[in-house]
């Protein structure tokens, strides 16, 4: 990452790409370095951590944060963004009974999507 400024702007300059290393730490190739998230109604950039031993990577720290209560439409404006950008985007899903974000494994239920704390409650 290169931080600069000119007279009227800070420029953060972040590599698209980092390269990708396996178990044993030789080079495989390049992943992409950055992330469009969408978590509910915030949508970020976020860093990519590299798992390329397991031929994965994970999301990491939001960088920036694009909106912190978009509606459908600036959703869809930030994915139109991050394809202009060459960014790829992750949307996650959200609870179907209480509408928090689902990271990671989630159940199922007759609504859709439950998370942990829904199902522990006995909601169907």
């Amino acid at each position: 990452m290169k931080i600069t400024k000119t007279n009227k702007d800070l420029v953060i300059k972040i590599p698209l790409y980092q390269n990708s290393y396996d178990a044993i730490g030789q080079k495989i190739g390049q992943v992409s370095n950055i992330v469009g998230v969408i978590a509910g109604e915030r949508c970020t950039i976020s860093q990519l951590i590299d798992l390329g031993y397991k031929d994965d990577v994970q999301e990491g720290q939001e960088i920036l944060i694009y909106n912190d209560y978009a509606e459908e439409e600036d959703k869809e404006d930030f994915k139109i963004l991050c394809e202009e950008l060459g960014i790829p985007v992750w949307e996650h899903p959200i609870c179907a009974y209480c509408g928090s974000v689902l990271y990671g494994s989630f159940l199922w239920g007759k609504k859709g999507n439950m998370c942990n704390e829904c199902e522990s409650k006995g909601l169907k």
